[in-house]
């Protein structure tokens, strides 16, 4: 879709591994929200969602490092070991372009937070 939207959460609201189609402008308004970015190459690393509807999504667990999984999930989710997440910080009053069809992931603070 294409358009101006926000997004409030709090209480470290955190969404799945995902990418927009489109490019994005993310303006930090209150809050702080920390991102771990992944470029298009990294796309088989992250295992995308095999339904049609939910391409845009991964099913790799968001924010955590192989070392970090369980054992059970380390054998599912094995290649991640190989993405290369960037961590960004915003707080408010900061602006993130996101490219189109970079993989994503976001928390948001415990307080009140929106982009």
């Amino acid at each position: 879709p294409q358009g101006v939207f926000s997004y409030y959460g709090c209480d470290r609201n955190v969404t799945a591994t995902h990418f927009d189609n489109a490019e994005n402008l993310m303006l930090c308004v209150c809050g702080t929200k920390r991102l771990w970015l992944y470029p298009p190459s990294d796309t088989p690393f992250l295992y995308p969602a095999v339904a049609k509807e939910r391409t845009s999504r991964a099913d790799a667990p968001p924010f955590r490092r192989l070392d970090e999984l369980p054992p059970e999930l380390r054998a599912t989710f094995g290649a991640i070991a190989h993405a290369s997440p960037v961590e960004v910080q915003l707080q408010a009053g900061d602006l993130l372009y996101l490219p189109a069809c970079w993989w994503h992931c976001v928390e948001g603070s415990r307080e009140r937070n929106m982009i």
